[in-house]
């Protein structure tokens, strides 16, 4: 479709940018145009650039810097997207762009490579290739902003919005990047080289470690409540699910194990192995702290989010019913029926007695269920590796954007 110079319309078919993501030493095949006033509901829409060839780089940089907004078409959407895509390394240490912006743009690319194939009912080979290669891509050109303190600025503003399995997936990757590249001694000090490789693979895996949900029906992964112990069984096999569909990929050993194992708990009590200390690889574990911080802090249908603190305290805290949280969790896995006697005399036909035993015993068992989500939120310390959650925590203490510290 060829652009016109100028339009006279109500906006929709335009969408804004920020004009110091555009790259003056790179500027691709698309039109910027500059919006007027309305009148009646009509904006005038101008080309600002007609001949880009024209304009030297020198130039071009000076009126970028003095317009506030320019406006793309439509029809140009996705050649923005793919030059977003080049040149994010520029925009993401760009310093006259606000961290907020930053976190925008970075969050839409990350998210987009990830959900065409989280929304596929079949997931072909080929469609993960593409999303791992993209996601390789993107997160190569923004690993210093992602593992710099100060982007626990963009995480922050994120924190507390409803959970969205694309956008968790994100955080997760990024929250493992920021600790790692804090928590480096943790790897025997690796060279830069070494670092960059790290933190390459732990974002992706973070933002793949939720992908076998893929494999989970949809009546359960779209739940609004909380899953009864046969659906959080189903759930409880999309790690296997992850690996199996990035099996053929030949990734790096660390990142297949970061997935496979994100649930695995510190005294053994996880899935799908039920790994135990040394046993759990220590991306995994980098991963699961991520996972769950972020998953705490989302809100949920059923639940309000936790404030960071709040999360993390729990993350912390020694669970006083521990004993009890293990049962109802073993009753889970083995989705076994709680132990009910259900004897309804007032009913004479057998079938409405037997029918109202059985109601009896599902209420019964999600009064449990709504128990062990309760109890977990009685403290998690076993879950996790003490000298991780403490490090984590400190990490994200050296963020003005957290303040927690009360935890430390």
């Amino acid at each position: 479709m060829e652009l016109a110079p100028e339009y006279f319309e109500d906006g929709s078919s335009f969408f804004a940018v920020d004009p110091l993501s555009i790259n003056p030493d790179s500027l691709a095949d698309f039109s910027l145009f500059e919006r007027y006033p309305s009148r009646d509901g009509v904006f005038r829409f101008r080309c600002l650039l007609t001949d880009i060839d024209a304009v030297t780089v020198d130039r071009l940089k000076e009126m970028l810097e003095s317009w506030n907004t320019v406006y793309i078409h439509n029809a140009e959407a996705q050649d923005y997207k793919a030059y977003i895509k080049d040149n994010l390394e520029f925009i993401l240490n760009n310093d006259a762009i606000s961290t907020s912006k930053k976190t925008g743009i970075l969050v839409s690319l990350s998210t987009d490579a990830i959900k065409e194939t989280f929304a596929a009912p079949f997931v072909p080979q080929a469609k993960i290739s593409e999303t791992v290669s993209n996601l390789e891509k993107i997160v190569s050109q923004a690993l210093d902003f992602l593992s710099g303190i100060e982007s626990l600025n963009g995480i922050a503003t994120m924190i507390g919005h409803d959970y969205d399995t694309h956008t968790h997936s994100v955080k997760v990757g990024w929250l493992s990047a920021v600790f790692i590249k804090a928590n480096r001694d943790l790897f025997g000090n690796p060279s830069r080289e070494r670092l960059k490789q790290l933190l390459l693979h732990a974002t992706v895996a973070g933002c793949l470690h939720d992908l076998g949900k893929v494999k989970i029906p949809e009546n359960v992964l779209l739940k609004p409540g909380r899953l009864n112990n046969l659906e959080y069984v189903l759930m409880q096999s999309h790690p296997a699910f992850g690996v199996a569909l990035l099996f053929e990929k030949k990734l790096p050993k660390a990142m297949l194990q970061a997935i496979l194992y994100h649930h695995e708990n510190e005294d053994g009590s996880g899935y799908p192995c039920g790994l135990a200390g040394d046993e759990i690889p220590l991306a995994a574990k980098i991963c699961h702290i991520a996972d769950v911080f972020d998953a705490l802090t989302s809100e949920r249908p059923y639940k309000k989010g936790k404030t960071p603190l709040e999360a993390l305290k729990i993350m912390a805290g020694k669970n006083p019913y521990l004993d009890t949280l293990k049962i109802f969790e073993a009753e889970a896995i083995e989705n076994a029926r709680p132990p009910v006697t259900a004897i309804v005399r007032d009913e004479s036909d057998p079938k409405l007695r037997c029918l109202r035993e059985q109601q009896i015993i599902e209420e019964e068992a999600a009064k449990r269920v709504k128990a062990r989500v309760k109890l977990r939120d009685q403290g998690m310390s076993h879950c996790f590796d003490k000298d991780l959650l403490k490090r984590f925590i400190a990490t994200l203490s050296k963020s003005d954007s957290f303040d927690l510290s009360g935890l430390l």
